[in-house]
């Protein structure tokens, strides 16, 4: 083997094995415990992908038709993807499903809860443990990523609705799942933490699934926790009318004290979960957006926090919402936010954050707005439907890709989504009645609710069920000898052989990176098969 034959292979094994590029995946609502809703990786899926599915899943092994939670989000394991379903056997039965992300054949269904209040929580996944999490009903449960077999079950004080959990793996024996329980009236929810990790006498003298410690939070519903570097953060909706919601920050070890405690400046609560960003060469930045029971499109705010103190850098006007705030990789924030009807819309919003003050850049409902039968008003046909207060985007940073869903105009915005968009962020939605050519990259009719994004593929929920989508046919062969491996990457590299691997005309690093992708493609997998 020639020395630059072998520096390369070296380097892609260290790639294909590091430790960080396994973990990359999209393990809980928002993607990450952080709940970013973002992958950075350039292995995730680009806007083409929506023109490929590889499967859809509407039933289950024994032909009966499962109904997904029509908001909530899949989450994404090395063989698997989970997403909550039901089926009507004498009453509506509801699991959590697991799915070979290669075929879209179920392998096991795990039995749930029943959901209260037409609750869209989503599962996440302990990776750690082998374990995925689900938090429905008024029980908080551990299934076996292999076999579905339950690990573990804590029943809570009160429902879970519309929250879901937050595992932790960077604690040394003191991991932990965080959720919160609903209470919208008399104020008896609670944040609680649960311990995830074996029992040690020393370091942690909890069973697993046993109760570490908990907060009385007053009011809530759907406020989901946020993680980050040992910090836990979580906003609630205050007691609408007469005292705004507040977003508290605590130690996770430490618990139950607040570090610290931010009360909204509007009188107006939190319904979701806020966000943890870490702009380059500074502190850790809290973002939360907030929901108002009336006004229009302006009516609530976004919130932009100093995630050590708790300090307020902004507040600006926008939609309401119980969506996260997504930070864009220029530093502008995207939110879905609205319904149809109570004076707003569903939209897509998009601020310019100047870290002391941010800006509204634009709505997708006003600047895709064409006034067709002339009388000043925004209605439905008259512009592009995208975005809702139910629905959490997700990104794709490294293509600047953002994957938005229309929630229903219609019925429930609890139902799934009718239309899944790939919009090119660095476009923009301008003109009249139209949006700049190439902001809409890509549409699919009949799926869109809160995406997953994981290596090259995307998961969705739609009305025909849970559907994987693909990248679209490449070239892998590079040294045409009739199989894609190591061998065509060495090629590429020495600027051999047919290179055009997408198909687009042009040779540059997108060839290479796609060629990567399929190479590691069956990677997690297969580690994930042979772990010791």
């Amino acid at each position: 083997m020639t020395p630059s034959r072998a520096i390369l292979l070296s380097l892609i094994a260290g790639a294909c094995f590091s430790p960080t590029a396994f973990a990359q995946g999209w393990t809980h609502f928002a993607g990450a415990p952080s709940r970013s809703s973002t992958s950075a990786s350039m292995l995730a899926p680009n806007a083409g992908v929506l023109a490929s599915p590889l499967w859809a899943l509407s039933q289950d092994v024994q032909g009966r038709a499962i109904t997904f939670v029509g908001q909530s989000t899949p989450v994404v394991s090395p063989t698997h993807v989970l997403a909550i379903g039901s089926v009507q056997v004498t009453s509506r039965q509801f699991s959590l499903y697991a799915v070979d992300r290669r075929t879209g054949v179920i392998a096991w269904a795990a039995p749930i809860a029943s959901p209260v209040l037409d609750s869209w929580s989503s599962p996440a996944l302990d990776l750690e443990h082998h374990a995925a999490i689900v938090a429905s009903g008024t029980t908080l449960a551990s299934f076996d990523l292999s076999t579905g077999a339950l690990k573990w079950s804590r029943t809570l004080s009160g429902p879970v609705v519309n929250a879901s959990p937050v595992v932790t793996d960077d604690l040394l024996m003191r991991d932990r799942v965080l959720i919160t329980e609903y209470d919208g009236f008399a104020g008896n929810a609670r944040l609680v933490c649960v311990n995830i990790d074996p029992f040690d006498a020393a370091l942690n003298p909890h069973q697993a699934g046993a109760i570490v410690w908990t907060y009385q939070l007053g009011m809530s519903s759907g406020d989901t926790v946020a993680y980050d570097q040992g910090h836990a953060y979580v906003a609630t909706m205050g007691d609408p009318g007469y005292a705004p919601g507040s977003i508290l920050c605590f130690d996770v070890v430490a618990g139950p004290t607040p570090l610290w405690s931010f009360d909204n400046v509007i009188d107006e609560g939190f319904f979701a979960a806020p966000g943890v960003h870490h702009p380059l060469g500074r502190g850790a930045l809290v973002f939360a957006a907030s929901y108002a029971f009336s006004g229009g499109r302006e009516s609530a705010n976004l919130v932009r926090l100093d995630a050590r103190t708790g300090d307020m850098h902004w507040s600006v006007p926008c939609n309401r919402t119980g969506s996260t705030p997504i930070v864009l990789p220029d530093g502008r924030i995207a939110l879905s936010g609205g319904l149809k009807g109570y004076g707003t819309l569903p939209t897509l919003q998009l601020f310019a954050d100047h870290q002391v003050w941010a800006e509204p850049l634009w709505d997708s409902a006003f600047n895709t707005w064409t006034d067709s039968n002339h009388n000043g008003q925004i209605d439905l046909g008259e512009f592009v439907v995208m975005g809702g207060w139910t629905h959490q985007p997700a990104l794709a940073a490294g293509h600047n890709i953002l994957f938005i869903g229309a929630t229903p105009t219609s019925g429930s915005s609890y139902a799934p989504c009718t239309d899944l968009y790939a919009l090119d962020i660095t476009k923009l939605p301008t003109g009249v009645g139209n949006a700049q050519p190439g902001f809409i990259a890509a549409q699919r009719s009949g799926v869109g609710s809160a995406p997953a994004l994981d290596t090259g593929n995307l998961y969705s929920i739609g009305a025909s069920g849970l559907q994987a989508f693909g990248p679209p046919t490449t070239h892998t062969d590079v040294n045409a000898d009739g199989v894609t491996d190591i061998e065509d990457l060495y090629c590429w590299e020495q600027a051999r052989g047919d290179r055009d691997v997408n198909r687009d005309g042009t040779i540059n690093d997108l060839d290479h990176t796609e060629l990567l992708r399929v190479l590691r493609a069956d990677e997690r997998e297969d580690i994930a098969r042979n772990r010791p």
